[in-house]
């Protein structure tokens, strides 16, 4: 909780899944602690360096019995001065945010580990209480996993659940202050280290949404099963090279939308440059199609009261019958040139699962660093760009711009003060669909 400058804003209310890779390929990023963009993380190999692994052992630090436990808490008050991404009717707030993390580790042998951990928060606005947390948030973090070994197989079962209602994270939506749905991403992954050079991944994972702000989400309602495979050859101890491969079922729950599928096949490198520099790269082609027209006339026109005749004589600008076959790409590099300084770029091209049209293709870059200016003292930039157009008649093309910057003091080893920015801002082709914000947050953790 008292990690990088944009944890806060990624961790609580965000996720991928419902605007980013995540929806036509869940097993990329569900199951790894992925970087900004969705990207899999950097480390040769896939295992823990020796710092790491003391790190690990360190975070936790109550047991009870075999159970090893991580308990956080604290409190922040954000303020935002355009709390509904609206570029006309600008609406500004305080809210306060208490937030939990609970981690749990039961080491089962040594080779066997069931692990589970919750963060939570709540949202509470000074002026606007009605857009005050239904409930409690989950972040898109929260899972309960258990790695086991049958021979020289090493499987993993994951269940990853969520409730979440933050938009900043969901490109196409503008003029909308909340978006509440409960996500849960369930699956198993099989590694199977054939020898010292060849290795192969497969799994399956079953993705949920489930919507309930309301008639203007009821369409985003669906399901994804996904299977996928990953076999990889380590040609020398600092490259790596493969072939991704992945083909999900998508089920939409309504009857406005048609049913789909999505294929991603592509090859790709895993290349340690030096002892310092890591990159990923990965590119291929990819397929989102759909059985059909999908009309989408209630989360077009839901809050207009229409007769038959007239909700039939809109169905036309509402229905959208386009499928997506391009490429499709993700490139990382990871750079630690000291213990004091890492820092990461990133960038991805995919066709999405849209909101009032089939899909759109996304481009998205980033740049973000960590770094320990002394030794109670951390600060963390981050800035991205990302491109966006929309399938369908009227298309959308946007462009949104975002940095954030935070500071961590760490007043004891428990005790950590944090001061967070946030910038946002998009252009888009569609009126009133423009929006910026800024958003400061000011947070207390402590660790016990």
């Amino acid at each position: 909780m008292t990690g990088r400058a944009q944890d806060f804003f990624r961790n609580f209310g965000t996720s991928r899944s419902s605007g980013g890779i995540g929806p036509v390929y869940p097993s990329e990023y569900s199951y790894e602690e992925g970087s900004p963009s969705g990207l899999r993380p950097l480390r040769p190999g896939q295992e823990l360096t020796n710092v790491e692994q003391l790190e690990e052992e360190e975070k936790y630090n109550f047991a009870i019995g075999p159970l090893r436990f991580s308990f956080a808490a604290g409190v922040g008050l954000e303020w935002n001065d355009n709390i509904n991404l609206s570029d006309k009717n600008r609406e500004s707030d305080f809210i306060f945010r208490p937030t939990i993390d609970l981690e749990s580790r039961w080491r089962l042998s040594e080779l066997n580990t069931l692990r589970f951990s919750v963060q939570a928060s709540y949202a509470k606005y000074f002026d606007h209480s009605e857009l005050d947390t239904d409930g409690i948030l989950l972040s898109p973090n929260s899972e309960l996993a258990l790695t086991f070994f049958i021979a020289s197989l090493k499987f993993t079962v994951r269940d990853r659940f969520s409730y979440q209602e933050d938009t900043y994270d969901i490109p196409e939506l503008s003029n909308v202050a909340r978006y509440k749905r409960y996500e849960n991403q369930a699956g198993i992954n099989m590694d199977w280290q054939i020898n010292q050079q060849l290795d192969l991944s497969l799994g399956y994972d079953h993705y949920n949404l489930w919507s309930a702000g309301g008639q203007q989400f009821d369409d985003q309602d669906r399901s994804i099963d996904t299977v996928y495979a990953r076999p990889a050859v380590q040609i020398t101890p600092a490259l790596q090279v493969g072939l991704n491969a992945a083909y999900s079922y998508i089920d939409f729950q309504t009857d406005e939308r048609s049913d789909g599928y999505n294929l991603l096949v592509g090859p790709f490198l895993q290349l340690q440059i030096s002892d310092y520099t890591n990159l990923y790269l990965e590119g291929g082609y990819q397929d989102l199609a759909y059985d059909g027209a999908s009309d989408f006339v209630n989360s077009t026109f839901g809050g207009l009261s229409l007769t038959p005749a007239q909700q039939a004589s809109v169905n036309g600008q509402a229905r959208d019958t386009s499928d997506s076959s391009t490429w499709y790409l993700k490139f990382e590099i990871q750079n630690k040139p000291s213990d004091f300084f890492r820092h990461r770029l990133s960038a991805s091209k995919t066709s999405e699962i849209g909101f009032a049209t089939n899909f759109y293709d996304l481009y998205h870059v980033e740049y973000d660093a960590e770094w320990k200016v002394t030794e109670k003292t951390d600060i963390g930039p981050a800035i991205f760009y990302e491109h966006y157009e929309t399938s369908g008649s009227g298309a959308e093309k946007a462009d949104r711009y975002g940095a954030t910057f935070g500071v961590r003091q760490h007043l004891s080893n428990s005790l950590t003060l944090g001061l967070d920015y946030r910038f946002l801002l998009k252009n888009s082709n569609l009126p009133d669909a423009d929006y910026y914000q800024n958003l400061a947050f000011l947070s207390l953790y402590y660790k016990f």
